[in-house]
C-alpha cells in the first residue's frame, strides 16, 4: 500500500494531505477519461504535456506524504517531523490545485472540492523556509498541523 492507495485516517496529522492527494488523483482520473473521449485532444502537445506535469505533481506529493509518514513513525526530532508534514501539505495542496485548474482548462467544468482553502499554506512555506534558511525551529508538530 502506498500514499495513493491507503485509507485516510481522520484526525491524524497527515489526514489533510492524504485527503488532498486522493482528491487530486480522483480528479485527474476523471479529467483523463473526459479528454480521451475528445477528438484529437490526445494528440495536442499542450494536453499531453499538461498530463505529464500533473502526474509528476501527484507523484511528488505522494512521495512527500510517505516521507512524512516515515518521519512520524521513526524520527524523534519534532522539527524534522513538523517540516516534513508541512512539505507534504504543500505538495498535496499544490497537486490538487493544479489538477483542478487543468480540469477547468480541459473540460470547461470545475468540480467543487473542499481542498486546502482553509489551511494557511503560505505559513507552511514560511515555516519551511525559516528553518532551512535561518535555522529557526518551528513549533511542535501538534501546533503546526
Amino acid at each position: 500500500m502506498n500514499a495513493l492507495t491507503q485509507p485516510i485516517v481522520t484526525g491524524q496529522p497527515l489526514a489533510k494531505p492524504q485527503h488532498d492527494l486522493h482528491n487530486a488523483r480522483s480528479l485527474l482520473d476523471a479529467t483523463l477519461r473526459f479528454v480521451r473521449r475528445q477528438t484529437h485532444a490526445t494528440d495536442d502537445p499542450f494536453v499531453i504535456s499538461r498530463f505529464g506535469d500533473l502526474h509528476i505533481r501527484i507523484e511528488v506529493a505522494a512521495a512527500l506524504l510517505e516521507r512524512a509518514e516515515d518521519f512520524l513513525s521513526s524520527v524523534d526530532d519534532d522539527t524534522e517531523i513538523s517540516v516534513a508534514i508541512a512539505e507534504s501539505r504543500l505538495a498535496s495542496a499544490d497537486a490538487l490545485n493544479a489538477v483542478s485548474n487543468a480540469e477547468f482548462e480541459l473540460t470547461g467544468q470545475r468540480t467543487p472540492l473542499s481542498g486546502s482553502v482553509t489551511d494557511p499554506l503560505r505559513w507552511k512555506l514560511h515555516l519551511i523556509g525559516n528553518f532551512r534558511l535561518n535555522g529557526i525551529h518551528p513549533p511542535s508538530v501538534r501546533s503546526v498541523v
